[in-house]
C-alpha cells in the first residue's frame, strides 16, 4: 500500500524529498557514463548553483553555505526576496543540508568542475552562470527539474 505525504508519516515526506532527482540521475548516469552516485551529487550541486542564481545572482558559487545557514556577508547583502523566493530557500535548506558545511560544498564544486563540459549545466571556473556547451534540450530538461525541485 503506497504511503502518502502527511504529517503523521514524516518518513514518507523525507523519502519524497530525496526523490526529486530520479529519473534524471538515472538518465545522466548512462548518458555521460557517470559512476555510482555521481549523477545525484552533480544534480545537488546544480540545484545549489541554480538557487544561488535565483536568490543571490551576483554572489560567487562559494557562497552557497552562507545562503543555507543565513550567515556571512553574501547573505547579509542579499536583495529583497519575494515570498516565492523565501519558499525556495526553505526547500533548498532541507534538500541541500550537507552543503551548509563550507568544506563539503567546496569539495563538491571542485569535483563538479572536473566533469566534462557537455555534462555540466553550469560553468564554475569562474562561476559565470549557465554552461554554453550544454545542448539546448539538456538545458531545458535540467532547468525544469531544478524548478520542480524547489516547488513546495
Amino acid at each position: 500500500m503506497p504511503t502518502s505525504v502527511n504529517a503523521t508519516n514524516p518518513y514518507s515526506y523525507t523519502a519524497n524529498l530525496l526523490r526529486w532527482q530520479e529519473p534524471m540521475a538515472f538518465s545522466l548516469r548512462y548518458r555521460y557514463n557517470l559512476p555510482g552516485q555521481l549523477a545525484n551529487r552533480m544534480l545537488n550541486v546544480e540545484l545549489g548553483l541554480y538557487v544561488l542564481s535565483e536568490l543571490m545572482p551576483y554572489a560567487p558559487a562559494e557562497s552557497l553555505p552562507d545562503l543555507l545557514t543565513g550567515e556571512g556577508s553574501a547573505y547579509r547583502n542579499r536583495p529583497v526576496w519575494t515570498p516565492r523566493q523565501h519558499s525556495y530557500l526553505q526547500r533548498v535548506r532541507v534538500l541541500l543540508a550537507p552543503y551548509q558545511n563550507r568544506l563539503v560544498w567546496q569539495n563538491a564544486l571542485q569535483k563538479y568542475g572536473t566533469l566534462s563540459p557537455e555534462a555540466r549545466l553550469f560553468s564554475v571556473h569562474p562561476f559565470s552562470g549557465l554552461n554554453t556547451e550544454i545542448s539546448s534540450y539538456s538545458l531545458r530538461e535540467r532547468l525544469a527539474l531544478l524548478r520542480r525541485a524547489l516547488l513546495v
